[in-house]
């Protein structure tokens, strides 16, 4: 009763005819803002070693306050006797997308292929963020084959500012990288999480980058 009756002289809560306590408009919004405020500290707390050793310049301050939309997600590392789980789940999970947003520094070899599967035979809305560096590593056959497709779906944009993040949005997961303080991609670790709230995050992330870039056109 007592803290009922303080949180009533803050006007957070009040009485209604039945005697019953309710929160009031603000005490819904603070109410709200605590929820978020948990959130936000369960995933730092949960996967505190990806945050606290890797560079986080790539997150815009505006997602970083939403950064409890990834509460639900687990972090896929390679142990020591398979270097290259991390990279192989990943292009595997990549191949059964239906609708992929991605952002890169960093080039990976096979992407372009399964890039042309995805958009050529699968036909899927493909769209990529990449610097300059990871554009001229491309396969550019394959990006011209792609594009003189009439119903390729690829959309391509170049970012020209250092770029410290590397993700893929899909329709059903998201799969978000990190460099390390010296400038490294790190490999070996990466956040993933099948949550529509998490998703939801990373296209909101995409389209942050998409707005600070320029469109291909091949």
């Amino acid at each position: 009763i007592h803290a009922l009756r303080e949180l009533e002289k803050n006007n957070l809560v009040f009485q209604d005819e039945d005697k019953d306590y309710a929160l009031t408009k603000i005490g819904e919004i603070i109410t709200i803002k605590l929820i978020d405020f948990v959130r936000a500290m369960d995933v730092l707390k949960k996967h505190e070693d990806f945050w606290l050793e890797h560079d986080l310049s790539g997150v815009p301050p505006h997602l970083l306050e939403k950064i409890g939309a990834l509460s639900d997600s687990t972090i896929e590392e390679a142990p020591v006797t398979d270097l290259f789980r991390v990279h192989s789940t990943y292009i595997n999970m990549v191949k059964q997308a239906k609708e992929l947003r991605g952002v890169s520094a960093i080039f990976v070899p096979e992407l372009p292929l399964i890039f042309r599967e995805l958009t050529l035979e699968k036909k899927v809305d493909v769209q990529l963020v990449v610097t300059k560096e990871v554009l001229n590593e491309m396969d550019q056959g394959i990006l011209k084959e792609i594009f003189s497709d009439k119903n390729s779906k690829l959309k391509l944009y170049i970012i020209k500012e250092d770029l410290k993040a590397a993700f893929t949005v899909t329709d059903y997961f998201l799969s978000f990288g990190l460099f390390n303080p010296d400038g490294t991609y790190d490999w070996n670790k990466d956040l993933i999480s099948y949550n529509k709230e998490a998703i939801a995050w990373g296209r909101e992330l995409f389209e942050h980058y998409v707005k600070i870039s320029e469109k291909v056109l091949l």
